[in-house]
């Protein structure tokens, strides 16, 4: 079959969400379906690709909506009629497309809903992010962008839905009225965890939804494991990796803090973001730079690598994450995890992770201490990790995602 994603954030920038959209097609057309990405354009030039059709941001707010997002590859995109346009040309010429696969809440996935609906065809959605938390996290106006997106909801999206009430503020309600009314325009919503299905539900979705992890590439992860590592010794330090986005959301900062706080161990920082100056200012003031390195962004197969050299990985993000593929990759690499959202230990490996008591510094530095201290529990989860490191793999999560697929296109007659 023919599937059209459409998704906010372009492929080859950083983050989760392009991550499992770029392996998620990647899995389709292996599978011999073909696939065409439709997605807001880079800031940067890239490479040409012959499956990605670039829609048309909005030319004066686009950078405002970037410093105000704080995400240096944000292109803020409205379903106009110019990229109505777009679409509908590459339906004709790329077509016909037999289901569209949207993977956000914002202008790009809003206008791949409206062209399902426009062409007839059926429409499933992926939610990657708690909008809600996003707004207040990650923002420097949450309201003022909450509105934003208020407006484009109301304009574009079915009115027939009913937000179940919550405790919140403005912004995050919001935010809510974004995610619900477009879960409730789709024919089957998808999400990456139970937790967040259950959250949805709680709120007034009452569209199927099928709870799929995200997946890690499978040549990827055959490419990594394969590469001769050499790990460190037990009265070595203990190696820890963090990866990402260097903002706010994601609390590189508090990883900082954290190994500050704790002898004989070292941390490797993989990523780039607008916290890299804070992040090397900290590490400079601190006398850290023998301790704590940043690395800078790298492709995923060498962060894969990383992970393999790496004692454990250090997760910190709290509040935001409806995932974590940071937290696949490193169960596919048999790393165990020091983590301190504990909404996420539907992800982590049971036994194969430590939660921290708390998301302080002090806490997670506390997390850290246990397994400086016990490399025998730190081989221990290792060892429970290793047996859990092929269920990550993206093509058992395809398998599940074309069954979606086929219930839509080819349904089965009452």
């Amino acid at each position: 079959m023919h599937v059209a994603l459409f998704t906010d954030l372009h492929p080859d920038s950083l983050g989760g969400t392009q991550v499992s959209v770029a392996t998620q097609r990647r899995a389709l057309e292996q599978r011999g379906h073909q696939v065409t990405v439709f997605t807001a354009p880079l800031p940067k030039s890239v490479d040409p690709d012959p499956g990605v059709v670039e829609l048309k941001p909005v030319p004066v707010l686009a950078p405002v909506m970037r410093r105000l997002g704080r995400h240096d590859d944000f292109m803020f995109v409205w379903p106009s009629k110019r990229n109505r346009a777009i679409i509908d040309e590459a339906f004709r010429n790329r077509g016909p497309i037999d289901l569209v696969h949207t993977h956000g809440d914002l202008g790009v996935a809003i206008a791949g809903v409206i062209a399902a609906r426009r062409h007839g065809i059926p429409v499933v959605q992926t939610k990657h992010t708690r909008f809600d938390v996003y707004f207040e996290q990650a923002t420097a106006t949450p309201l003022p962008l909450a509105v934003l997106f208020a407006q484009m909801q109301k304009r574009h999206l079915p009115p027939d839905f009913n937000l179940l009430p919550a405790k919140e503020g403005a912004a995050s309600r919001l935010a809510w009225r974004l995610m619900v009314a477009h879960a409730q325009a789709v024919d089957h919503e998808i999400t990456p965890t139970r937790h967040f299905a259950e959250s949805l539900a709680r709120r007034g979705v009452s569209r199927p939804i099928s709870a799929i992890s995200n997946g890690v590439d499978d040549d990827i992860i055959d490419r990594a494991t394969a590469i001769e590592v050499l790990g460190a010794a037990d009265d070595e330090p203990l190696r820890l990796i963090w990866c990402g986005r260097l903002s706010s959301e994601k609390r590189v900062l508090a990883a900082v803090e954290a190994v500050a706080k704790v002898d004989h161990c070292t941390l490797d920082i993989y990523g780039d973001g607008h916290l890299e100056p804070a992040i090397r200012k900290f590490i400079e003031s601190a006398g850290l730079s023998g301790r704590v390195r940043l690395r800078g962004r790298v492709d995923r197969e060498q962060c894969l690598v990383a992970m393999r050299s790496s004692g454990a990985l250090l997760f910190t993000s709290y509040d935001f994450d409806t995932q974590g593929l940071v937290l696949l990759e490193a169960a596919a690499m048999s790393l165990p995890t020091i983590y301190c959202d504990p909404a996420l230990s539907e992800t982590v490996p049971d036994g194969g992770g430590l939660l921290s008591a708390n998301p302080t510094p002090d806490a997670l530095a506390a997390a850290i201490r246990v397994l400086v201290e016990d490399r025998a529990k730190l081989r221990q989860m290792t060892d429970i990790v290793t047996t859990h490191r092929d269920t990550a793999r993206q093509s058992l999560q395809t398998d599940k995602i074309i069954d979606i697929y086929h219930s839509l296109v080819d349904p089965v007659p009452a």
